[in-house]
């Protein structure tokens, strides 16, 4: 049998998670050895890798560049307007009529854009909060697990008119809640004395998945991204696939990928604050007909836990499972932290040997 570790973040206070791990730290700088650690986020598209990494920049105080900060204001701007255009293309194709002749006229110059083009001009902000109160595009959103549309819709319509301010600066959630696709790969680097980190994210759609081999080498752990609000929704690349069979066969061929065979594996099941909300009117049996645990959130954790370990062809390997939401900080912070306690116990070995290493030398030095 392998070992499954789960856990629900937010139960253990911060001095718990602080305590175990600095001892080990403690034992590295009096062995006077800095150690890098390279570790891999994958995942498929929409499974909140960007969030991830954007929330462990914070974390660890990494400031943005102004390029970046840039990128994200143009972004948020662009994922308010298209999550609108979005909803009015749906609320067409699914039938559904858009009430009232003023937003009928909106509906209308919005489809008339073929192209957002930066920035979201107050106009345009003004006509997406209209039309996110009209009803045809509430009863479009209510069917959004029949199209593709980004999770954060709600937050980018609420906060249009804001974003559209001339003197408008992404406040911490803006910058988390921004959709800036992935494309290539993207390495962040940071240092919690005496341990370098090397964070790799990798794009997650299809056509981006080839360049992954690339990155695979030397990695000291690997972080698979699940969206958990994936099991009632499709793909980007593909309407006709849902997002959680595609997360479950990706899975597989990373869990059981020989390169991995000694690498330590983190499975994050991401946005579980959608997850606990959608479970409630939505069966996870549209997914997966064989499931019977009903509006039952642990019960539903249990079974999709169960879906993927059950996919590893290695049952006698640690998969260490958690259930976050990446938009949290807290959520991360301690997945992070319980993911360095492994690394960190993982080179203890070597780590004491280097202390003894040291030891030696300053006696010899001495006498």
């Amino acid at each position: 049998m392998s070992k499954v570790v789960r856990r629900f973040f937010g139960k253990k206070t911060e001095d718990a998670e602080k305590s175990k791990s600095e001892a080990i730290n403690k034992l590295l700088k009096e062995s006077g050895q800095s150690l890098e650690f390279k570790v891999l986020l994958l995942g498929s598209g929409e499974s909140g890798k960007s969030t991830v990494l954007k929330q462990l920049k914070n974390i660890m105080k990494v400031k943005l560049e102004e390029n970046e900060l840039k990128q994200i204001i143009m972004s948020i701007h662009s994922n308010a307007f298209t999550c609108m255009k979005t909803l009015i293309e749906a609320a067409e194709r699914l039938g559904i009529e858009i009430e009232g002749d003023e937003d009928k006229a909106k509906v209308k110059a919005i489809q008339d854009i073929e192209n957002f083009e930066y920035p979201l001009k107050m106009e345009m902000a003004e006509w997406v909060t209209a039309l996110w109160q009209n009803p045809g595009i509430k009863k479009a959103y209510e069917r959004r697990n029949e199209f593709w549309i980004l999770d954060a819709t709600p937050y980018y319509l609420q906060h249009a008119l804001r974003f559209a301010e001339d003197d408008y600066t992404p406040t911490e959630d803006d910058i988390i809640m921004a959709r800036v696709r992935t494309t290539g790969i993207v390495v962040t680097e940071f240092d919690e004395p005496p341990i370098h980190y090397r964070v790799v994210d990798v794009a997650g759609q299809r056509g981006e998945r080839k360049k992954w081999i690339h990155c695979f080498d030397d990695s000291k752990a690997v972080i698979f991204l699940v969206n958990l609000a994936g099991y009632n929704q499709r793909m980007f690349e593909d309407p006709e696939k849902n997002q959680m069979i595609d997360s479950l066969e990706l899975f597989a061929s990373i869990a059981n990928n020989p390169m991995f065979k000694e690498t330590p594996l983190f499975l994050f099941f991401n946005k579980k604050d959608l997850f606990e909300e959608m479970i409630r009117t939505t069966d996870l049996s549209v997914c997966f007909p064989n499931y019977s645990g009903g509006p039952s959130v642990t019960a539903a954790l249990d079974f999709l836990t169960n879906e993927f370990h059950s996919r590893m062809n290695d049952q006698t390997k640690t998969l260490s499972v958690s259930y976050v939401a990446a938009r949290f900080k807290k959520d991360i912070k301690y997945s992070w932290e319980e993911l360095k306690d492994v690394l960190l116990e993982q080179n203890k070995k070597e780590i004491e040997k280097a202390q003894k290493k040291a030891t030696k030398e300053k006696k010899k030095t001495k006498s």
